[in-house]
């Protein structure tokens, strides 16, 4: 279980084991916050990478040195339609244009729900190793209680059939995206469907066994759970007829949900034992999820407020074994007849991973325990939400899911201004049914700049005048308004689309627009030559604490010198230097980059460069 600030336990699970590096990584995910996805790269890349109160470190110079490295080697795959809106002017966002693919599930009415990283690392010295985590919750700055499971393992020689589902998902994935992937990409899917199934992936403490159900991949793949026993469940919604069938099918016992989900059940046998989150224990999480509506538009993934529990979690037990289901299913219709969904079941003993062992003893005054955190349900009486709002809010699910789906091209063209330049963003959008509204803007602007979407003449959907440089992006926001009678239903959510036309030099023109003056460019090269796994948090704290100061933690020591990082890095990683290099000839390319490289520079590096050369040789 993740606890109230605990966000960092995502963070550490996807550092490489000690001696290793990222080779890879593939990620899934319901909603995403590209924001959160930004912070990513930092794991695999410094070691500490939180402030005091366990957040990100927010430092831009770190985050974009941790882009630099990392960006093109991570991607993830989100539900289309369900990217949130970030706030305008975050220029970092250009360097994820290619690091996230929108897909749908195969069904009409299902959504691609998996919270899934596999993650790929290697060393010089020991095996290719892999990781499988596989979380109950989407990839967004939420607190709610969530659950993520870790399976880890190296590469053999062996193949290991438990591991075919994996592979099965991560060779679906191209035929599930909403557009064709690169041929890198392709390719590089398809080895690591392959290489997972000679990974000895082993179980958590104290679990024996595991399998892994891929639930919406291909048609009838049938119910996951084992029959009769006593059962126990945790999720944050609730369908009667799963309810029903786990109360018939499964003995359940212990079912443990949110207020709001309870209410919505009509005749439903539910369980003697019915819990909801203490009032001590509720999070303050806000993060939109497939059953949270609203009548007003949330702008980004920070501004929906859900309820702390986001757990999903099957429990059976049949004698001396218990089965644990964790993963991204709620006991919902949807979870297990239309959408795309991965659990990982875990087989212990009864004894220490059953229903008892879960809750933990109620007697036991001080210990810390699941059922220290749950207060019995009490119904509130409050009933069902009205059934014609609900039928409003899942037509306008499934338009922003349709527009999120369509293949938009945003073409780059010279403004008749300065340093300007026009977009035109075409494609064939969804028709549009009547008492419906939809607007789209560049999401590095705010909502001001937003044009109407209506008939597409010559698939032509918006045209934006004038825009910066920084304002360049494949990012778009769509916002959807729509109203029956009295009802009103919003939704707003971010699209990738087909960027034309930009400035070939864009990432490098963008990289020294965050550079703003000489210390920010020292600090990029201290980065630079910083070792993978090097604990930054000193580094940013110290830099933050003295603006003005010539000497900074680096790499856990205080280093006086731009020189003596160099030297080090000669020594022990001359690769390095190759960065730093790079960097310098970028900025060297022009008159304002030149006037931004530290003082002193030009007299050591010709040195430096010249050791460098001789030790390739």
């Amino acid at each position: 279980m993740l606890g109230t600030r605990e966000r960092t336990l995502l963070l550490e699970s996807l550092r490489p084991p000690a001696g290793y590096r990222l080779e890879r990584a593939i990620g899934t995910s319901y909603t995403l916050d590209l924001i959160a996805l930004l912070t990513a790269p930092l794991a695999f890349t410094f070691f500490d990478v939180h402030d005091e109160e366990g957040e990100p470190v927010g430092d831009p110079v770190a985050l974009l040195e941790a882009l630099r490295r990392h960006a093109e080697r991570v991607t993830l795959f989100c539900q289309a339609g369900a990217i949130a809106v970030p706030k305008p002017a975050q220029a970092l966002l250009a360097y994820l244009e290619g690091s996230v693919i929108e897909v749908r599930a195969p069904l009409d009415e299902g959504v691609f729900h998996p919270k899934v990283w596999v993650l790929g690392f290697v060393s010089e010295d020991g095996p290719p190793v892999y990781r499988l985590l596989c979380l109950s919750r989407n990839l967004t700055f939420d607190r709610a209680w969530d659950t993520c499971l870790c399976l880890e393992g190296s590469r053999t020689d062996r193949s290991f059939a438990r591991n075919a589902p994996l592979r099965d998902l991560l060779a679906a994935l191209p035929r599930l995206a909403t557009r064709r992937l690169s041929s890198e990409l392709a390719a590089e899917l398809h080895r690591m469907a392959e290489d997972v199934m000679h990974v000895d992936l082993r179980p958590p403490t104290p679990f024996d066994d595991f399998r892994i159900h891929p639930l919406g991949l291909t048609p009838g793949h049938g119910w996951p759970f084992p029959a009769g026993g006593r059962s126990l469940a945790i999720s944050p919604y609730l369908v009667g007829s799963i309810v029903n069938r786990l109360v018939r099918d499964h003995g359940l016992e212990v079912l443990v949900s949110r207020p709001e989900a309870f209410e919505e059940l009509q005749n439903v046998s539910l369980p003697e034992r019915c819990y909801v989150l203490s009032s001590a224990a509720q999070l303050d999480s806000r993060e939109p999820d497939e059953d949270v509506k609203v009548t007003e538009p949330p702008t980004a993934a920070t501004d929906l407020e859900l309820s702390g529990l986001h757990a999903k979690l099957f429990l059976f037990e049949d004698g001396p074994t218990a089965r644990l289901f964790t993963g991204s299913a709620n006991a919902t219709r949807a979870a297990f007849e239309l959408n795309v969904e991965l659990l990982v079941e875990l087989v212990g003993s009864s004894k220490v991973c059953g229903i008892a062992a879960l809750l933990g003893d109620e007697d036991d005054a001080g210990v810390s325990s699941l059922r220290t955190l749950l207060e019995l349900y009490v119904p509130e009486g409050t009933g069902p939400v009205d059934p014609e709002q609900q039928a409003l809010e899942r037509r306008v699910d499934r338009l922003a899911r349709l527009l999120g789906a369509a293949r938009l091209t945003a073409r780059v063209g010279e403004s008749e201004e300065e340093d300007r330049y026009d977009v035109r963003l075409s494609g064939a959008p969804p028709d549009l049914p009547s008492g419906v509204e939809v607007r789209v803007w560049p999401v590095t602007l705010t909502t001001d700049a937003a044009r109407p979407v209506e008939d597409a003449e010559a698939g032509v959907i918006a045209t934006f005048h004038g825009l910066s440089f920084e304002a360049l992006t494949a990012f778009f926001a769509f916002e959807i308004s729509a109203r029956e009678g009295s009802l009103r239903a919003s939704r707003r959510f971010s699209v990738t689309v087909e960027l034309i036309g930009a400035p070939e030099d864009r990432k490098e023109r963008l990289l020294r627009s965050f550079l703003k003056n000489r210390r920010q460019v020292l600090r990029l090269l201290l980065l630079l030559l910083m070792d993978e796994g090097a604990d930054v948090s000193l580094f940013v704290d110290a830099a933050r604490r003295d603006e003005h100061a010539s000497r900074w933690p680096f790499g856990g020591r205080e280093e006086p010198t731009l020189l003596e990082a160099l030297l080090r890095s000669l020594s022990r990683d001359p690769a390095r230097v190759d960065h730093a290099a790079r960097l310098i000839a970028d900025l060297g390319r022009t008159p304002e980059g030149r006037d931004l490289l530290p003082e002193g520079l030009e007299e050591i590096w010709e040195s430096v460069w010249a050791v460098r050369e001789e030790v390739r040789r």
